[in-house]
């Protein structure tokens, strides 16, 4: 009744080919309710099939519109699309009269250059982009993308499962089809390398693999745990698998001696692969390879060349975003920009539509109801004025128009409020000084030291081991070049925790930079040129509540709060943009210019990435799963 009454409200504004101005577009209200997977009872099966025969009349028709067809790998040229309420019932040459009705919107398909299935992102994370899940999904939406699988586990690591919970709510306040995984990892190992906000165990999966909108498993990142056995990690898997559910993976440069058990165990595949010849020894051993293009790691033009230069079957490839900021989904997009991409560095476009689409629906099991413009399948459209573009003009989902022109045309009804205790997040034994923040060699007043640094490889995921030669004055470290003091400091159990060490690669030229996103755990991350800036740099995020922020001459420049789990903004994603905007900038000033630094920071404390990193407990050599002291060789 609902949708029969927006319909009749807005059937003479819309677009048709026989009535009405073709360039009339009318913001839509979203009033039908959201059904994130398919129902099988009688009534909907015999509904569908009459449907199908144009008995049911359609909500929407698309006529005369090219199509990618994702099964055939070829275009069908000026054919009709029928949708009955939240499916797609006909697709081809069908005469227009028989499934229109008095109500049906007829929508003429020569507006655009082609029409595609929506696009799915099958591994994101939501925290990544500072946005909430509401925001994220505006955007998301607006880029063409109908379906994401998102992994929860930076709420999940400081809110526990109750993080979990709340974006699962909140996803059913957004008309994107939004599922989730489990997250398996939290905290990301088993081996005590860093000290976690929450823990999930397995009796928490179980409870949440209840929920309709979780796919599965997320990512299993202790490789080492599967490797060695831990049955805690494996029961996880067991129960995933029983559940039918998929268990993703997380396994970057593995030595094939123990990818081979990680992927034996049933792991689907993973986003992991950095390089060609990683990507080809998991799609030997039957694992999909997730090819991942985000902000700070970027991984497409390495593995295009399965494509461009290998042309190796690619129906095991999707693509992924894995992480994305608010300010690249704002300016270039979400799956849009990666199919721009693809075909830029020589992959057929309808290939990447493909991996955008019914490749990553099967990646997620769900490809009988998505993922390609067939009968059957939900009404997920994306009308695309430039196909080898993929410039984005309107966007249906679920059988409702969710973009138009480009730009969101959804009316908010409600709006998902976040609980009080989401805003209190940090607890900390005290506020640091600077003389707690960085490596001294005590009883040394000259000389020097050794020191095992962690070297930051721009654009992407893994980080390098370097042996630095470093001057020592009076037990303290005086570094030189691009190197930097880089601290962890505990922030969720106030056990006073803080782990010290040196970096390299991010030249930032003075100054410090802190923030509370710090993978996977996320306690607070600072780094900086002298202890002064990095402490007030750290007690600045202790006193507004999380987030981000540069600190110069011990005063604050820039900052970027995010109040909701120290990890996400409470506010629109306009005012997001311009706020890191604002941030980058400051960045740029010092000598920082290379995109996301913030997301390169936060990976500099995830001690399941190879090949070095730093928690609050100290430096961790990550194939070795252990803390090691980076002082290396003092001389006097």
């Amino acid at each position: 009744l609902r949708r029969r009454q927006r319909q009749m409200c807005i059937r003479d504004s819309f677009i048709s080919p026989h009535q009405g101005n073709p360039n009339k577009w009318e913001e839509l209200t979203h009033t039908s309710v959201k059904v994130l997977r398919r129902r099988y009872d009688l009534d909907e099966l015999i509904n569908i099939i009459r449907a199908a025969k144009g008995e049911l009349k359609s909500s929407i028709i698309i006529s005369n519109v090219d199509v990618v067809d994702v099964i055939m790998g070829d275009i069908r040229e000026k054919v009709n699309i029928a949708i009955w309420n939240n499916y797609i019932v006909r697709v081809g040459y069908f005469d227009v009269d028989r499934y229109r009705g008095n109500d049906t919107l007829v929508i003429d398909g020569s507006r655009y250059e082609i029409a595609t299935p929506g696009f799915i992102d099958p591994h994101i994370h939501v925290e990544s982009s500072l946005l909430t899940v509401s925001e994220f999904a505006k955007l998301a939406l607006i880029h063409g993308t109908t379906t994401v699988a998102a992994d929860p586990h930076e709420v999940a690591n400081v809110l526990g499962v109750e993080g979990v919970k709340l974006f699962i709510e909140e996803s059913k306040y957004v008309p994107l089809r939004m599922f989730f995984y489990v997250p398996s990892c939290v905290p990301p190992t088993s081996k005590g390398l860093d000290t976690p906000g929450s823990r999930l165990t397995a009796k928490d999966v179980e409870e949440l693999l209840k929920y309709e909108e979780v796919i599965g498993l997320g990512e299993v990142m202790d490789f080492l745990g599967v490797y060695e056995g831990s049955e805690e990690l494996l029961k996880k898997v067991s129960i995933a698998k029983t559940h039918g559910k998929i268990a993703d993976g997380h396994a970057p440069q593995l030595p094939e001696d123990m990818l081979i058990p990680y992927a034996a165990i049933g792991i689907r595949g993973d986003h992991e692969s950095v390089f060609l010849d990683e990507a080809l020894t998991k799609l030997r051993a039957g694992m999909r390879v997730l090819i991942r293009e985000g902000s700070a790691w970027r991984d497409l033009e390495e593995l295009s060349k399965i494509m461009t230069y290998m042309k190796i079957n690619t129906r095991y490839l999707a693509f992924a975003s894995d992480d994305l900021d608010v300010i690249e989904l704002f300016e270039e997009g979400h799956m849009d920009r990666i199919l721009r991409r693809a075909v830029s560095l020589g992959i057929d476009p309808i290939t990447a539509v493909q991996l955008a689409t019914i490749n990553a629906a099967e990646y997620l099991g769900l490809s009988d109801e998505i993922g390609s413009l067939t009968p059957g399948k939900f009404a997920d459209i994306v009308l695309l004025k430039d196909f080898r573009q993929f410039r984005v003009r309107d966007v249906i989902v679920n059988g409702d128009i969710a973009v138009i022109d480009g730009k969101y045309s959804i009316k908010e009804e409600r709006r998902f409020k976040y609980p009080d205790y989401v805003y209190r997040t940090i607890n900390v034994k005290s506020k640091v000084k600077p003389e707690d923040l960085t490596l001294r060699i005590e009883g040394i007043k000259r000389g020097y030291a050794k020191i095992l640094a962690v070297k930051v490889v721009v654009g992407k995921a893994i980080t390098r081991k370097e042996v630095v030669k470093v001057g020592i004055e009076d037990g303290l470290l005086k570094l030189t070049g691009d190197q930097l003091y880089a601290a962890v400091i505990e922030r969720h159990h106030a056990t006073g925790n803080i782990g010290k060490g040196i970096i390299l690669g991010l030249n930032l030229a003075s100054g410090a930079i802190a923030q509370t996103i710090a993978h996977d755990v996320h306690n607070i991350i600072v780094v900086g040129k002298n202890p002064g800036d990095m402490a007030v740099a750290v007690n600045r995020l202790i006193d507004v509540g999380g987030g981000m922020v540069v600190v110069v001459n011990e005063r604050v420049l820039s900052e970027v709060r995010l109040p909701i789990a120290g990890l996400m903004s409470d506010k629109l994603y306009e005012e997001i943009v311009e706020e890191l905007k604002d941030y980058v900038k400051t960045l740029s000033n010092l000598n920082v210019n290379f995109r996301s630094v913030f997301m390169t920071i936060s990976l500099l404390s995830l001690p399941v990435i190879p090949e070095i990193r730093i928690t609050d407990k100290g430096v961790v050599d990550v194939l070795e799963g252990k803390i090691i002291n980076p002082v290396l060789e003092v001389s006097s």
